[in-house]
């Protein structure tokens, strides 16, 4: 895209969808899922239903980014289904394929981008709401405590195989000048200087950071601007002409970046989705720090 805007068909704000909100063929989903520190399994995962509850977009339903949308129980979380189990937990949720899918969080924006990745690797593109639920109450738009259900639907998963890489893909492309394997966690974390590590401190080797908090706003949930996208992954020498493969910790937060990318135009764009719960926790793979 050559202007400032993110593509409007993958990030959409809060007056379109008010306005597009009785649209049969649309279906709303609150994705927004929470993580507990704990010390023996660093966190572990929980729904919110009981916050969706308490105030939702009116019409929109509840998914659980774990249990609705991963391999459970698996020894990396948030794991991707196999093409079946997910048309089938989808479907089951009354996703179809004519269905056009908002999806939005509560709290931390990746949520909805995770949900939104899920969606996209398996060969369905859905919209994310800019800003999130705070955006859409800020702007004075009507909530609602009714419950939500829908009827089952047919949903027929494509996979995107290019999308999903593991570990063994990613040692395939190390190293290599037509690709950037980029890093979403923190400054800290990519150095190896602090924050909550995974297994072992740092980075895998040759990649470069794009802190997920610079992408979008972990306040307001609102993504930075195109031109401001731009340049911070051109910085990091994640430019368009080449591969692009992401990574974090769990496959959570490096969807952001992902997700930038795929709107900002991006041909090329991949997650590593077991990430560094998986890469820092096996010695045989090569890690560097500062």
């Amino acid at each position: 895209m050559t202007d400032n805007r993110l593509d409007p068909g993958l990030l959409v704000d809060s007056t379109w969808l008010a306005a597009h909100l009785d649209d049969p063929d649309l279906l709303v989903f609150d994705t927004t899922t929470v993580l507990v520190p704990d010390p023996e399994l660093e966190y572990r995962v929980e729904g919110d239903e009981a916050g969706w509850a308490a105030g939702h977009i009116p019409g929109a339903g509840y998914l659980n980014c774990q249990d609705d949308l991963s391999i459970t129980p698996h020894e990396f979380r948030f794991t991707l289904p196999e093409p079946e189990d997910f048309a089938r937990r989808v479907g089951a949720l009354g996703i179809g394929d004519n269905t056009r899918l908002v999806l939005y969080s509560r709290t931390q924006p990746f949520w909805s981008t995770r949900a939104w990745w899920s969606f996209h690797a398996m060969g369905f593109d859905a919209m994310v709401l800019d800003g999130g639920y705070g955006s859409w109450v800020a702007r004075g738009h009507p909530v609602s405590t009714d419950p939500v259900s829908f009827a089952p639907a047919h949903f027929t998963a494509r996979p995107r195989r290019d999308v999903i890489f593991g570990k063994e893909d990613v040692l395939a492309v190390l190293g290599k000048p037509d690709v950037a394997v980029v890093n979403a966690l923190s400054a800290e974390q990519f150095s190896g200087t602090g924050g909550l590590t995974f297994g072992r401190p740092g980075r895998i080797t040759n990649s470069v950071n794009v802190p997920y908090a610079q992408v979008c706003d972990m306040t307001t949930g609102v993504f930075s601007d195109a031109a401001t996208l731009r340049g911070l992954f051109e910085k990091a020498g994640a430019t368009p002409d080449r591969k692009i493969v992401n990574y974090c910790g769990g496959g959570i937060s490096a969807t952001l970046g992902f997700f930038a990318q795929k709107a900002l135009g991006y041909p090329d764009v991949a997650l590593y989705d077991a990430s560094m719960q998986e890469w820092g926790k096996d010695e045989t793979l090569p890690m560097e720090k500062d």
